[in-house]
């Protein structure tokens, strides 16, 4: 989803925070050396799973907060909720609906809607890792911007101790007059499983549209309650690996599954 806030960042400006190579940093981890090089990107702060479980309802917060000595970037932020149903085995259903953007170059104001599909191709750990796909329209409430259509891949290969999960996204503006390419931008996580409730890893973000890539720490679980739901949490800290990166983000993510 594009974000109403975004802007470029001041190149003049230096940040707190370090800038390192995105491929010296992410050359160790197993799926991105297959990322491809392309063009732009996008601006969403998670990591999607192809899992679908038939029957299941769930209700998700997610947000996050930056931090960067240019004040365009500095205390920019969105928080919303969604809600999903999985009518069949291989769909799961997700309405991310007003999500309150706020920045000092636009203010706070409610975003707009997001409608997100998720198709499971393969079952779950039946093959070397499972794959499915992210179909989304993306209603935007400020009148100056597009709105968008996204589509692309998701992967997840889970095994007794880890755990990885791949999106590589591809987002289109649609609307009158309107005529440009797919924009490109790949997520990724990996973590070491101590326990369900404490997931230690890592989160990426690579966006060549923005020029803003970020890589950090980030912690995942989730509590058992009762019989049939869950509660599952996900936090990342991000650090800005180029210029046009916040220099700090802090996303956090809460969902209960039942």
């Amino acid at each position: 989803m594009k974000k109403a806030f975004m802007t470029h960042k001041n190149p003049n400006l230096r940040t707190s925070a370090p800038r390192f190579r995105l491929p010296q940093a992410v050359a160790a981890v197993g799926f991105l050396p297959m990322l491809p090089l392309p063009a732009a990107a996008g601006d969403d702060y998670i990591v999607y799973s192809p899992r679908v479980t038939q029957g299941e309802y769930e209700v998700e917060m997610r947000g996050f907060n930056t931090r960067d000595a240019d004040p365009a970037l500095d205390r920019t932020g969105i928080f919303g909720v969604a809600l999903a149903y999985s009518p069949l085995s291989w769909w799961k259903t997700e309405l991310y609906t007003g999500p309150v953007n706020y920045g000092p170059v636009t203010g706070t104001h409610v975003g707009g809607v997001e409608w997100e599909n998720f198709f499971q191709f393969t079952k779950t750990n039946e093959y070397w890792a499972d794959v499915g796909m992210l179909v989304a329209y993306v209603r935007n409430t400020p009148n100056q911007i597009s709105n968008s259509v996204e589509v692309g891949p998701l992967i997840e290969k889970e095994t007794e101790t880890t755990h990885q999960k791949l999106n590589l996204i591809w987002e289109k503006m649609v609307g009158v007059d309107l005529v440009g390419k797919f924009n490109f931008r790949a997520t990724y996580m990996a973590g070491y499983k101590v326990e369900d409730a404490f997931v230690p890893g890592i989160e990426a973000y690579y966006r060549p549209a923005d020029n803003s890539n970020q890589l950090g720490p980030g912690f995942s679980g989730e509590f058992h309650v009762g019989h049939a739901k869950t509660l599952e949490y996900s936090t990342a800290y991000l650090y800005g690996m180029n210029q046009g990166a916040p220099a700090h983000t802090l996303v956090l993510r809460i969902s209960s599954v039942f």
